[in-house]
């Protein structure tokens, strides 16, 4: 006995499988491209957080982001050691909000790309340190 209805029944799992899975979000990614990055020729949001010209939507959702981020597991380094920094980062941009003085030197401070990426973002694909790559040249 054949079942005609198998195969586009399976079919529709996985496109809806797959769907689903497109839908979900990476909240450390989300946060980054929000708050970290911006069209050529425009501030980024964080850069206006530091200068004081953030509008109160831009912190109140920086501020969200940053929270979702918090209880993510970063793609390499020590669990412990990311929350501890998203947690810094959470409470300057709380203070921000709050209006506290030296606030704005206290996120930037927090905000602090390169020790955040060298510790928990892994390195592009074929770029120095991803596995495959050559070996940097020798100074």
């Amino acid at each position: 006995m054949k079942f005609p209805f198998v195969r586009p029944l399976a079919f529709t799992l996985v496109a809806a499988s797959l769907a689903f899975a497109a839908e979900e979000s990476n909240p450390i990614k989300d946060a980054m491209k929000y708050a970290h990055k911006a069209p050529k020729g425009e501030k980024k949001v964080s850069d206006r957080i530091i200068d004081g010209t953030a509008s109160d939507e831009e912190l109140k959702k920086t501020l969200e982001l940053y929270k979702a981020m918090d209880d993510a597991k970063p793609p390499k380094g020590d669990q412990a050691a990311f929350k501890e920094k998203v947690d810094k980062l959470i409470a300057a941009t709380q203070e921000v909000i709050d209006k506290k003085p030296d606030a704005a030197a206290h996120y930037k401070e927090a905000v602090n790309c390169k020790a955040c990426h060298s510790d928990f973002r892994l390195p592009p694909p074929g770029g120095p340190g991803a596995p495959g790559a050559p070996a940097p040249a020798p100074k």
